[in-house]
């Protein structure tokens, strides 16, 4: 394929691209030369710098291999259960994406010592137990999350196992779960690596959930205790220090997929199940309670909806805080689709050139997934503060946000950008089509409708962010997510809950609008 010249559009376009990369090269160098002409750590405390970094990976972990065991065993009841795949999918992905401090405090709410569950026991003179504020309640609300993600992966596994397959095993009379042990083994847990690497990555960088159930100081993160040294302690060179650590021991553990990988492996199709599936009480029973499961933190919405307060919705304080959350969404999303359309049209140029560069371009976007958010935080807050603090607390936390939904919003609509993308070249050099002119009147049309729900659904992922905002929040900027926590910390729990479901009914309103107006335009 001839190589063409690029028109004076196509630099225009590659901009935002080459801003990313001055802006990481700066942040990293900026890092490495503090941590390089560190004098000393007068403070520096090595005992605990160790046990924070053994508690982390062990709650990792743990939390890592229950996600991956349960994911595995609910994928194969769901697909047993013969329900709609579209619906079910969907509903794993939803899980995935609400709110951190949503289901936080929805299994606060639930399993604490005055929460539901332990008022229905004590009717039942059960003594109850469980202390959500510690250890078993991190894990818990940490593998809620990477369950839905590991089950979704084997679920769009199982209900897309080739036809052919099935067929043949039926006919030599092997049994459906004997096949997944044996002859589909392969087939299930290909392309597992990425996934697994990334449920440990969302393990290890949790910081919302250790920030809210954290009931003792031994249960220390790397990131609370980034948090605790730039907040509390006014240490710098510890903040950096463990945020640099975290980010390197991720990166060796994330090196062979982001290295290897030139996309993560995901599925857009859908077919129906040749394998012929009869109800069963007993996984019914069993279905019915994975669903019960995942919808024990929306009991909060009732509570929070019982506690209703005009005055509070109508406060200054809470306004505010919703227009930081919004604005902060509404910035990022922004700033998001410019890094990742610049991305996929210096991307794509590459693909068209045969030049080895696009696993470059997607090696430097899909890293930052491996990034923890609190040891970028920690980073940003060093460059910001050699440069006196310039930087606004919102434009802070936009940008930060930006960077970890970029390579998100670049995974998703890679595939369908560069779709057919040889062919396309060669009409685009034929017919002599500007660049500005293809990005805007086939490039955009074509991802119209995957560029509405990924952006639908990062703008949701933005709105619940607390982690950031944690360190960058003053007297005038506050998130909701912030509001609610401290609202809670204050011992305002109705007040704490009533906000936490107008956030929730917000969310769902904005997830619902996109996907409405997208079945519209199909029917029409």
């Amino acid at each position: 394929m001839n190589k063409f010249k690029l028109d004076k559009g196509a630099y225009i376009i590659r901009l935002p691209y080459f801003f990313y990369l001055l802006f990481i090269f700066i942040l990293f160098s900026t890092t490495l030369y503090f941590l390089v002409n560190i004098d000393s750590f007068q403070n520096f405390k090595i005992s605990f710098y160790m046990k924070t970094i053994k508690f982390t990976f062990i709650q990792a972990f743990l939390a890592c291999s229950i996600s991956s065991i349960i994911g595995f065993f609910f994928s194969l009841v769901l697909y047993y259960s013969n329900r709609d795949q579209r619906i079910i999918s969907s509903f794993l992905n939803f899980c995935f994406i609400l709110p951190v401090i949503f289901i936080s405090f929805g299994s606060i709410y639930f399993y604490s010592s005055k929460g539901i569950l332990s008022t229905l026991l004590g009717w039942l003179s059960i003594e109850y137990d469980m202390k959500i504020f510690s250890l078993t309640g991190i894990i818990y609300v940490t593998s809620y999350f990477n369950i839905a993600f590991n089950a979704n992966f084997f679920y769009r596994k199982l209900i897309n196992i080739p036809n052919n397959y099935l067929r043949v095993l039926q006919s030599n009379g092997v049994p459906f779960i004997k096949s997944l042990r044996l002859q589909l083994k392969n087939y299930i847990f290909s392309g597992y690596s990425s996934v697994i690497i990334l449920t440990l990555v969302f393990c290890i960088g949790n910081f919302t959930i250790v920030y809210l159930l954290s009931g003792s100081p031994k249960l220390t993160t790397i990131e609370l205790a980034i948090y605790q040294s730039i907040i509390f302690e006014a240490d710098l060179k510890m903040a950096i220090l463990l945020g640099f650590t975290q980010l390197i021991i991720i990166l060796l553990i994330s090196f062979s997929i982001i290295t290897k990988s030139k996309s993560f492996y995901t599925f857009t199709s859908y077919k129906n199940s040749f394998l012929n599936l009869k109800k069963n009480i007993f996984l019914e029973l069993i279905f019915w309670l994975i669903i019960a499961y995942f919808s024990i933190p929306f009991l909060v919405l009732i509570k929070g909806l019982i506690s209703f307060n005009l005055e509070l919705l109508i406060s200054i304080s809470f306004l505010k805080s919703l227009l930081n959350s919004l604005l902060v969404s509404f910035l990022s999303i922004i700033i998001s689709i410019l890094f990742t359309l610049s991305s996929l049209f210096v991307y794509r140029y590459f693909l068209e050139q045969n030049l080895f560069f696009h696993k470059l371009i997607f090696l430097s976007i899909s890293i930052l997934l491996f990034i923890p958010s609190l040891s970028l935080s920690a980073m940003i807050f060093y460059l910001n503060f050699q440069i006196n603090f310039m930087i606004d607390s919102l434009w802070i936390v936009s940008i930060i946000n930006s960077l970890f939904i970029t390579p998100i919003m670049f995974i998703f609509l890679s595939g369908k950008f560069t779709e057919n993308y040889k062919i396309e070249f060669i009409n685009i050099v034929l017919f002599k089509v500007s660049s500005v002119n293809r990005l805007i009147k086939i490039d955009l049309p074509k991802i119209k409708y995957e560029l509405i729900l990924i952006t639908a659904t990062l703008f949701v992922l933005s709105l619940g962010d607390l982690t950031s905002v944690t360190i960058f929040n003053d007297s005038s900027f506050k998130t909701v997510p912030l509001y609610i926590s401290q609202l809670y910390s204050s011992y305002r729990y109705d007040d704490a809950f009533f906000i936490l479901s107008i956030f929730i009914l917000l969310i769902f309103q904005i997830m619902y609008i996109p996907t409405k107006l997208i079945k519209k335009n199909v029917k029409s």
